[in-house]
């Protein structure tokens, strides 16, 4: 498995969302008053923004299903599946709602340690997404990243990305083009 940055059409696309959705995130005024609940209502906004983008990049007949938005509780019984962000469309059948197909599964996990990162991404290998996308936050080596998410991308189906964001403790100042993209390629 190779990592590449290269330019293309879908990881360009791709990077163009997850900073529009940053923006929207770090826009979003935060009440908290302790680190730890500022940095948790920065990651559920990131989330939210990032489940919107995805949603109407795909068009209309999609659902982005994540815990923080209940559109689709009522037609399939949950507003959250195995993973933060699930991009799927729907059929009903009869009374029944069933999912016919998954778009993206994404996870984000903006903590520094890399263990934290590994867990959540290892849920991307579970999955049968056409996409599959981790959010982390922008660690001091990202190479070592890269390295240490290789193995877990590699069991992945579909294509595999990886977009690393500033930690929500370097919101408050201009983070504009601060966001890197990779695509990890067969």
């Amino acid at each position: 498995m190779a990592l590449s940055d290269a330019p293309s059409h879908e990881l360009s696309e791709l990077h163009a969302l997850v900073e529009g959705a940053l923006r929207i995130a770090q826009a979003h005024p935060t009440t908290e008053t302790t680190r730890k609940e500022r940095h948790r209502a920065r990651g559920r906004h990131l989330v939210l923004a990032l489940a919107d983008a995805l949603r109407q990049h795909e068009g209309g007949d999609v659902d982005a299903l994540s815990r923080y938005h209940d559109g689709a509780r009522d037609r399939l019984g949950t507003s959250e599946l195995l993973h933060d962000i699930t991009v799927a469309r729907s059929v009903q059948i009869g009374e029944y709602w069933y999912l016919t197909e998954v778009l993206w599964q994404v996870e984000s996990q903006l903590a520094l340690d890399p263990r934290d990162g590994v867990h959540d991404f290892n849920k991307l290998v579970l999955g049968s997404a056409r996409h599959k996308l981790f959010v982390a936050a922008t660690v001091p080596d990202p190479a070592e990243l890269l390295r240490t998410l290789e193995p877990a991308a590699a069991r992945c189906t579909g294509r595999v990305f990886l977009a690393l964001v500033p930690h929500p403790d370097h919101w408050d100042g201009d983070i504009a083009g601060s966001v890197r993209t990779w695509q990890f390629r067969r």
